[in-house]
């Protein structure tokens, strides 16, 4: 590939020479304009100097006087010779050849009619010299290849050292952002003495790193998260063992127990597995396959049938108003709406209700769960899609609640080019996500 230097240097080295190369065409065009006229008015001094001789009354001169004015007028001196022809062509007066043929010539002519019989003169033929003038024209394109080929140099010398000049700020910005390391990410980059172009070029830059580190500081959470959660079941698992190969006969309801504590431990792992599969699966832009759903409504009501026993237990009623109809996955908009209702039955207060509402906006489907409860922190609340995160204080009940259903829901809307919503206020929480669609409907 072509370094900018190098395309610059060569684009303004051509132009500036075109430029000169042209002035230099125009200027040799002009003088050349100039001499023809110089020549057209020496020729057309000379015809009527002979027009004027030829034309004369003949009592004021005998033919003889005329003659002999005629050999004084052309007497063939200088840039300029002439001859005289008759009505038959034949030459009465100058050479025969002008300028003995050497050297370039142009040659003019005209026409007249004279009183005197014994002049029977019918044209004048006239020749000047450009002999001089194509030398000085040779001489002037000498002089501008020179200065053009001289005018290359200088403008590549010149194009050079503007082009070192425009470029440092940039070579010095290359050079800070190859310093760059997964260390140093806190750097930011200094655009005040930059020139105004490079300074959104920067401004963009130290967004990316800002995001970088906003990116890291995330992973590192994940990672900790991570470790946290396969660290419980794993740790539980390790104490279990170890007290099996203490005891060394367990038989009945303890041995019964035990296999059951071990299972509820290996589930939870393999959920957390496979919803960090999913979410890594929906990150890299998982291709969805998409069909019709005629009534959203009908498929959320299946999925709160599905909650039912929980939310009876906990005497919480589900209700779905409104419809629509849109295209999309039907499993991952199920997976999505059963972590909805499962977070709202986890903290809803008891004997409360909680609402699945089914609106359009614009283009987008917006499916909200709202509940009773305690009132969320306006600082936790911006955090609640975030994977592991958990709005209550400690750990409690991370036996069902591993912190990634609602990171699976903001992944399922983005997967289908829609948004995550979430507002708590007045002991009212509201929480849901968009689906973006071309195909829908709404009915009361």
């Amino acid at each position: 590939m072509k370094s900018i230097s190098r395309a610059t240097i060569g684009l303004t080295s051509s132009v500036s020479v075109l430029g000169v190369v042209l002035l230099a065409v125009l200027v040799y065009c002009c003088i050349h304009f100039w001499q023809a006229k110089q020549q057209e008015e020496t020729a057309n001094r000379a015809l009527h100097a002979v027009e004027h001789l030829l034309l004369k009354p003949t009592s004021e001169y005998s033919p003889e006087d005329v003659k002999h004015g005629l050999e004084e007028v052309l007497g063939g001196q200088g840039r300029t010779q002439a001859r005289v022809v008759d009505s038959r062509g034949n030459r009465m007066f100058g050479p025969e050849v002008f300028f003995n043929g050497e050297g370039s010539i142009r040659e003019f002519s005209q026409v007249f009619e004279t009183e005197l019989p014994q002049l029977q003169a019918k044209r004048v033929e006239l020749a000047v010299s450009t002999v001089d003038d194509e030398r000085f024209l040779n001489f002037i394109s000498g002089i501008f290849a020179s200065s053009i080929v001289l005018w290359i140099l200088v403008s590549v010398l010149i194009s050079m050292r503007l082009i070192r000049l425009v470029l440092r700020p940039i070579n010095r910005l290359t050079e800070r952002i190859h310093n760059l390391g997964p260390r140093s990410l806190d750097v930011v980059l200094d655009d005040h003495k930059a020139p105004l172009e490079l300074r959104p070029f920067i401004d963009g830059f130290n967004r990316l790193l800002g995001q970088l580190r906003e990116n890291r500081e995330q992973l590192k959470l994940f990672n900790s998260n991570v470790a946290h959660e396969l660290n419980t079941p794993l740790s539980s698992l390790t104490i279990s063992h170890e007290l099996l190969q203490r005891r060394k006969l367990i038989e009945g309801e303890d041995l019964q127990k035990i296999v059951g504590d071990h299972l509820d431990e290996l589930d939870r792992m393999a959920r957390i597995i496979r919803s960090m599969l999913f979410l890594a699966n929906a990150n890299q832009g998982r291709k969805l396959q998409l069909q019709p759903v005629p009534s959203l409504r009908q498929l959320v009501v299946s999925v709160a049938e599905y909650l039912e026993q929980l939310a009876e237990d906990r005497d919480l009623r589900i209700t779905v108003k409104s419809d629509a109809t849109v295209e999309a996955e039907t499993e991952l908009i199920k997976r999505a709406v059963s972590n909805l209702l499962s977070n709202a039955i986890r903290y809803a207060q008891a004997n409360t209700e909680i609402t699945v509402h089914i609106t359009l906006e614009a283009e987008r489907v917006w499916i909200k769960v709202s509940n009773e409860g305690p009132t969320i922190d306006p600082l936790k609340l911006n955090r609640l899609f975030e994977p592991f995160f958990r709005a209550e204080e400690g750990r409690s009940d991370t036996g069902s609640n591993h912190g990634l259903g609602l990171a699976i829901v903001a992944a399922i809307a983005k997967l289908h080019g829609g948004d995550v919503f979430a507002s708590s206020e007045n002991q009212v929480t509201v929480i849901g996500f968009s689906i973006q669609t071309k195909r829908q409907s709404a009915s009361g």
